[in-house]
C-alpha cells in the first residue's frame, strides 16, 4: 500500500508539471515572448498588449517611447565560452513604410563607464518588405574580438525616427560559434 501512495504521488507530479515549457539549450542566451516580465517593476510603456505575435504581450517603440524595455546581461554569466558569432531572430509588426526602427544590440565596457565599444542591429526598413501582418527577422552577428565576460550585452528596440508605432516579439539571442 505504501508503494502504490508513493507511485501515485509521483504521477500527480508529473500530471502537474508543464509540457509547454521552452526548452533552452547551451547556446541561448535568450529566448522570450515577454510574458514573465510583466509585473516585474518595469515600464510599461513599452510592454503593450495590443499586438503580440504570441502570449499577450510585445515590445513597442512610438512616439513617446524611443526605446523598448533593455535586455542586459554580463556576458560571462550567460556563456562559460567565448562567443565569436550570434543570431538575433524575432518577429516584428510594422503598420507601414514610416517604420524604420532598429532591433539594435550592443556591447558596453562597464569599466569605462559603460561606454559602447560595438553596435549591429535589424534595420527594419531593410529587412522588413511586409506591412500591417508579423513579419519574422533574423541576422548573424560577428561579436567584437575584445569581448570580455566582464562586457555586457544588450538588446532592445529603437524607433530611430520612425512615426508609427513598431512591435517586437519573440526575440532570442543564440551563440553560432
Amino acid at each position: 500500500m505504501k508503494n502504490f501512495l508513493w507511485v501515485a504521488a509521483l504521477i500527480g507530479l508529473a500530471a502537474c508539471s508543464s509540457s509547454d515549457e521552452k526548452k533552452v539549450d547551451a547556446n541561448t542566451l535568450t529566448s522570450t515572448s515577454f510574458e514573465e516580465i510583466a509585473g516585474w517593476g518595469v515600464d510599461m510603456g513599452t510592454l503593450s498588449r495590443e499586438r503580440a505575435h504570441t502570449g499577450v504581450y510585445a515590445l513597442k517603440v512610438d512616439n513617446a517611447h524611443d526605446f523598448s524595455l533593455t535586455y542586459d546581461v554580463v556576458v560571462g554569466q550567460v556563456s562559460p565560452r567565448k562567443i565569436k558569432k550570434i543570431n538575433v531572430h524575432g518577429w516584428v509588426f510594422l503598420p507601414s513604410t514610416n517604420t524604420n526602427a532598429i532591433l539594435g544590440l550592443q556591447v558596453t565596457d562597464p569599466s569605462q563607464d559603460n561606454k559602447a565599444i560595438w553596435g549591429d542591429g535589424i534595420k527594419m526598413d531593410e529587412a522588413v518588405k511586409d506591412y500591417n501582418k508579423w513579419v519574422e527577422v533574423s541576422k548573424d552577428m560577428e561579436m567584437p574580438a575584445e569581448l570580455a565576460p566582464t562586457h555586457h550585452l544588450k538588446m532592445y528596440l529603437w524607433r530611430a525616427g520612425a512615426i508609427d508605432p513598431v512591435y517586437a516579439d519573440d526575440l532570442s539571442i543564440q551563440v553560432i560559434e
